[in-house]
């Protein structure tokens, strides 16, 4: 089945395509963000709007980093948070409060008709630490996963897919896929 992915963002087209193991169809949707804490809500918003326009079976993926000291924020507003702030401002504004600790949230969603959902979620704790390695890849800098050494920046592709979110969130959409063809 050809799948495809509504995003214009060439770093998570290509992580996921790599998950999976398939190449997936980049369809550079212009869909409209709700601002809201609740991941799902925000899928559905947008899967809904990608299915509106392509008639065919879409994948739409956001990912949520959740300081625990501020509760459900920053959430799915990361990229707005990182757009305002980056990556020092974040860490700079986390500065007064004692708690470091810091969960990340992958989720997919999936239509085939625009109207039967299905999700697949992919969750890490860890710290927020002042950015090291490679600032081109949203918050992979300051984020470093519990038990680990490095932020999702400093280790290596096939390590940091293994852990993170968005690799826990393929992994369980590549299994719902296999059982899905096994069925057919």
């Amino acid at each position: 089945m050809k799948l495809h992915f509504a995003t214009s963002n060439i770093n998570k087209l290509r992580e996921l395509s790599t998950l999976l193991e398939q190449k997936l169809i980049s369809v550079p949707l212009d869909l409209q963000e709700i601002q809201t804490t609740d991941l799902h809500e925000l899928l559905k918003f947008k899967l809904q709007q990608a299915y509106e326009k392509l008639h065919a079976p879409v994948i739409v993926e956001d990912t949520s980093l959740y300081f625990n000291a501020w509760n459900k924020l920053p959430g799915p507003l990361i990229k707005w948070f990182l757009e305002g702030m980056g990556l020092e401002g974040l860490v700079k504004a986390l500065s007064p409060f004692e708690d470091k600790s810091a969960h990340a949230v992958c989720c997919l969603a999936l239509t085939d008709d625009g109207k039967n959902i299905h999700f697949f979620e992919g969750k890490i704790k860890g710290l927020i630490v002042e950015p090291r390695g490679s600032r081109k890849f949203g918050w992979d800098a300051i984020f470093q996963a519990t038990g680990k050494q490095e932020t999702f920046s400093e280790m290596s592709i096939k390590e940091k897919n293994h852990i993170s979110p968005r690799g826990i969130a393929a992994a369980k959409f590549k299994q719902f896929l296999r059982l899905r063809a096994e069925r057919k």
